[in-house]
Order: structure tokens, then C-alpha cells, then sequence
């Protein structure tokens, strides 16, 4: 293994992982340190500490496989080849198999030309590159491995089918080569137009249909439909990259030669049946797209800034229009930072494929990892539409303390407190403890509260409880030194010992001891 290949893998998985999962399937085996107060509290409770630390704090439901595919909401990757910020970031394979290994099913690839074959890279920055044959055998090898019962990482393996998401910058008469790099590389794996006859429709196709699979997004550019009035230029500006001496991770150079094109090669679009995506024109919302002369199974590919300027008042237009047609919604380009969309008010309005970058453990893949942890990377999407009898929620948190927390680096005491959010679309909740002293030793703390509150809400699937540990800081902002995120609906009844993970999704050794009821009216 390459140095370079290395240090990305060991970046991967020291960084850009969380241990979300924890608190879903505890291990069995365990040395956590719980301090004298918790210890206290649960003896006079009868409880035995080792036994509570084997039970869940969250309990994921079973996922019906069945269903057709639009009705479910899928875990996607924005950008996933970067390992970084999308302007100066660098490009590798191997962040392909790190989503994969965390159940992202779906993923994106932006190709461009060189003088040497296709590349990934974000255009028109700093970001480094990395040869399109390399991501697509790093994802067949991924998906071969999944299908086969494990990854390379030693997870479980998951067979669910992965939709590619092809942001396709290269001129349509070198598209055939960029066809036979998927092809060969992802042979038995992609579904084609050839396999018309042996699945399903589109309208019906399941995630059992295509156990295994892997679905090719296309884009379809209708040039035969669209008029100037719409707004939208059925072409893209493809750049030629000039020569470069290495194939990985080289910094983009001068892009020379534009290019443009209207079309998407036959053979290309023939890869593409499940899945044709579409940058639809304005009033979509409430469109119908009727084949012909649309494409079958046309998907929605939508900027975030689109659908987010038709929300509230077009809420329930979005959510039908998402039970017609399958639809993704794409970070900004003025997310320079690589800074994530808000999901919750994607999945709220009935958005399937809600795409995030995974750089960051930022509060928006805190709910994505609340959503999909625990499951193949597919969630079956609730009741969108609003109720006639609304039911009324009452969600009651005990806190009594956390044990081994790790001390910030420099730091030699602190004090800190609980803060508890309730994240709807609708608004939030929240609440937090009083400031506490700590106490403890050999770098980690203890901290004891045994406050309570209540929140009162109409029933919503999608509502979720965030909780952070914060550190409180007279002269500058309060810093967060651990979190737990997750669905209300999932949550167990009884007390339970949370484990906390760090600003990084990691867990540290960290509990929260807790105990939370919800009791609908």
C-alpha cells in the first residue's frame, strides 16, 4: 500500500466516521468507567451497571425491502470523492469505500476530461484529482465485498443497491470511454437498459429488486422540450484538462479548451434507466413529466436553493409531487466550506435523496447518522401529509449524570451543562441544566445534574433529540464536548447509559445516564 493510499484510509477512519452505532448495537465486552454518583444512583435503583451497558439506547425498527423505491429516503454522499473542503480539497478512491462501509447508498462522481482519460475532481478549483477508472474499481470492489457479507473495514456487509450519481463534464464523443471503465469495472453489478425484461418497472422496482446492483443517474438534458423561456441552458461547459505527470491526488491544471454539449451519448444514456436525471425548469413542483416525451423513470435533480424558496407555501405540492417521482437536492454552490443543507426540512417534504457532504460531523450528518444508523443506508419514509386529528406529544427527560468525560487539551477543570434540543421542521425545543463544577481524575471528569424537564408537541415522525455536553466559558462561546443525536420514536424506555460521542463522532469513553418517556395523547 502507497503512503499516500494510507494516510487517506487513516484519515478516513480517524476523522470522518462516527460511532453512532453504539448506542444501537453495545458491545458486549466493555470497560467503562462510571463514576461514584452514577454507580450510587443505580444501586439504589437496583440496577446492575454492566447490564444496562449492554442495552441499547435505540432501537431501530426493521426496514421492509419491498417497497417501491420512491418510497423510501436513501443515506447520500455530496461531492464524495473530496476527503476535504470542495475548494482545496483532495479526490480519492478510497473515500468511496469509506461512505460505502458506512451505508451511504447513495454516491456522487463528477468526471471530467484529460489528456490521459477521464478524472474525478470538483471544476474550476484547487481540488485534487484522481483517475475515473480508479473510483469506479474502487466501488465495484466496495459493492463485491457488501454483496458478499463484508467490507473491507470488517463491517457487515450490505447488499442494498447503490444509485451513482454521474455529474458527466466530459464532451459526448469521448463518452464511450467513460461507458467501458463502468462496465468493466462494475460487470453483473450495473443495470442497464438490457435488464428491462428481467426486472421490474420503474414505478414498482424495489430495493429486493436490486439487491446487489448498482443504479447509474444519468443526466437528460430535453432539448427537444425545453425553450429559452425556461430558464435553464440544456448545455454545460466541459473543459479539457491539460496533461499531468501523476494519475493520483495532482492538483487540477489549467483548464484549456472548453467544450459544449447538448446530449448525453445512446450508449451512456442506456446505463441510465432507472434513473435519468433531470435539472427541471421552473413550476416543476406541480408538473406532470408524461413519457414520452420524457424518459421513463425520470428523477428530479434539484439545487437546494430551488426548493427551499418554495417552502412553506408549496410543502404539500413537494411531497406529491415526491410520491410521482424520484428526487435529489443538492448542496448549494455557495457552500464553499463544505457546509451541509438542513435534511430534516428535505426529508419533511418528502425529498428521497437528500445529499450531504461527509466531511464534516456537523449538526446536519448528526441527523443523518440519527436517521439512517443502524440500518443498509434506506429508511421507509413515514406519513408526510398532515394529519386531520393531530396527536399530541409529551416527552419527559430525566438527567443524572455523565462519567469519564475527557478534558479539553489545556484544560486542568471546567464547568459544563446539559443542553437538549428537540429538532422538528416545524421549529425547535429546547432546554438546558444548570452549570456544574466537575470532579474526577487522570484526564477525565465526572459531572452530576439529576434535573428533568418536559416538552409538549404535535406526533412527528420526524422529530429527533440532540443532546450536548457543553463546556462554559465565561469570555468567549460555549464549546461542545460531546453530542447524541437521535429519532424520539427510536429512543428506549428506561434508564439507559448513553454513550457520547466527541465533536468528531467519536466515542471517548464517555456516558450519559438518562432516562426518557414519550406518551401520546
Amino acid at each position: 500500500m502507497s503512503g499516500a493510499r494510507h494516510d487517506v484510509i487513516q484519515l478516513l477512519s480517524e476523522h470522518l466516521s462516527a460511532d453512532t452505532e453504539l448506542n444501537i448495537n453495545p458491545p458486549v465486552d466493555c470497560s467503562i468507567r462510571l463514576s461514584q454518583e452514577v454507580l450510587a444512583f443505580l444501586a439504589k435503583e437496583s440496577i446492575d451497571p454492566f447490564e444496562l451497558l449492554q442495552q441499547a439506547a435505540v432501537r431501530v425498527p426493521f426496514v421492509d425491502d419491498t417497497l417501491p423505491l420512491r418510497n423510501y429516503f436513501v443515506s447520500s454522499s455530496h461531492n464524495t470523492y473530496l476527503v476535504s473542503w470542495q475548494i482545496f480539497g483532495r479526490a480519492s478512491a478510497e473515500a468511496y469505500v469509506h461512505v460505502l462501509s458506512r451505508n451511504a447508498r447513495c454516491i456522487e462522481i463528477d468526471v471530467w476530461s484529460s489528456s490521459k482519460g477521464p478524472v474525478v475532481t470538483h471544476g474550476f478549483t484547487l481540488s485534487r484529482s484522481v483517475p475515473f477508472a480508479s473510483v469506479c474499481d474502487a466501488i465495484g470492489a466496495a459493492v463485491t465485498a457488501g454483496s458478499n457479507g463484508t467490507t473491507s473495514g470488517g463491517e457487515n456487509g450490505n447488499d442494498w443497491p447503490v444509485f451513482v450519481s454521474l455529474e458527466c463534464h466530459v464532451p459526448v464523443e469521448k463518452q464511450d470511454e467513460i461507458v467501458e471503465i463502468m462496465k468493466r469495472a462494475w460487470d453483473g453489478m450495473l443495470v442497464t437498459k438490457a435488464d428491462i425484461a428481467s426486472l421490474p418497472p420503474g414505478n414498482v422496482v424495489s430495493p429486493r429488486d436490486l439487491k446487489g446492483r448498482i443504479v447509474l443517474m444519468v443526466e437528460y438534458y430535453p432539448d427537444d422540450i425545453w425553450s429559452d423561456a425556461c430558464g435553464v441552458t440544456p448545455f454545460c461547459g466541459t473543459p479539457i484538462l491539460a496533461d499531468y505527470d501523476d494519475l493520483s491526488y495532482e492538483a487540477n491544471p489549467q483548464l484549456v479548451k472548453p467544450h459544449r454539449h447538448s446530449k448525453i451519448a445512446d450508449a451512456l444514456a442506456d446505463l441510465g434507466f432507472y434513473a435519468r436525471s433531470m435539472k427541471p425548469y421552473k413550476g416543476w413542483e406541480q408538473a406532470d413529466f408524461p413519457s414520452p416525451p420524457y424518459p421513463l423513470n425520470l428523477m428530479l435533480n434539484v439545487d437546494e436553493t430551488s426548493i427551499v424558496s418554495l417552502m412553506p407555501q408549496k410543502l404539500m405540492d413537494l411531497v406529491v409531487s415526491a410520491k410521482r417521482y424520484f428526487r435529489r437536492v443538492y448542496p448549494s454552490g455557495l457552500r464553499l466550506n463544505s457546509s451541509n443543507l438542513d435534511p430534516l426540512r428535505e426529508w419533511q417534504s418528502g425529498t428521497q435523496i437528500a445529499c450531504l457532504n461527509w466531511q464534516h460531523y456537523d449538526q446536519e450528518m448528526q441527523l443523518n447518522e440519527g436517521l439512517f444508523a443502524g440500518t443498509m443506508g434506506y429508511v421507509v419514509k413515514p406519513p408526510l401529509e398532515p394529519r386531520q386529528e393531530k396527536r399530541s406529544v409529551s416527552f419527559n427527560g430525566e438527567i443524572i449524570g455523565v462519567s469519564s468525560l475527557p478534558l479539553p487539551e489545556g484544560r486542568e477543570t471546567i464547568s459544563a451543562y446539559i443542553s437538549a434540543e428537540l429538532l422538528r421542521v416545524t421549529g425547535k425545543q429546547s432546554w438546558r441544566t444548570a452549570k456544574v463544577g466537575p470532579h474526577g481524575a487522570g484526564g477525565v471528569i465526572d459531572l452530576t445534574w439529576r434535573e428533568s424537564f418536559e416538552w409538549q408537541f404535535c406526533a412527528d415522525e420526524l422529530a429527533f433529540l440532540r443532546l450536548q455536553v457543553c463546556r462554559s466559558d465565561r469570555f468567549g462561546s460555549d464549546n461542545c464536548l460531546a453530542i447524541f443525536c437521535a429519532r424520539i420514536s427510536q429512543l428506549q424506555p428506561g434508564w439507559k447509559l448513553i454513550r457520547l460521542l466527541n465533536a468528531k463522532g467519536k466515542h471517548t469513553g464517555a456516558t450519559l445516564l438518562c432516562r426518557f418517556t414519550v406518551v401520546e395523547a
